[in-house]
């Protein structure tokens, strides 16, 4: 089989949160910067940790390959996970996810369940065209 990838999906919400927490953080890091420069050198590397989080998504994707699921959650964090260890797949709404690790930048997502008690969540642009596609290559589904 053909090796398929998934972009992320990304609300109006994730934008919404985007701008305002950037300008939250920008416009006292400018107002710092003219009154006390040397605050920069704490504002600075505060703003790109949160400017980290906020672009990351945008690298993240989730691939089927032959014999697993490749899920890349931005720029360095990725998982890997077998097919026959997926016990179930769920399609949910909601504000947040139970897993730490996620690639949730939507309010609809789906929920992975694999080995005895791992979960990892994603949304990505098409969630049915999704999991007809995992339900092809996943046997247990």
């Amino acid at each position: 089989m053909k090796n398929k990838r998934y972009r992320p999906l990304f609300d109006r919400l994730y934008w919404i949160l985007f701008m305002t927490t950037l300008l939250i953080v920008l416009i006292p890091m400018v107002i710092c910067g003219v009154l006390a420069p040397k605050t920069l050198f704490v504002m600075v590397p505060i703003f790109l940790f949160v400017l980290y989080f906020f672009i990351s998504p945008f690298f993240g994707y989730v691939e089927f390959r032959d014999h697993s699921l490749l899920i890349r959650y931005g720029f360095f964090l990725r998982r890997e996970i077998p097919y026959h260890k997926i016990r179930s797949v769920q399609k949910e709404r909601k504000w947040y996810c139970e897993s730490m690790l996620s690639l949730k930048n939507a309010l609809e997502h789906i929920n992975i369940k694999y080995n005895t008690f791992d979960v990892t969540t994603i949304s990505v642009t098409d969630n049915d065209e999704w999991i007809c596609e995992l339900k092809k290559r996943c046997s247990a589904l």
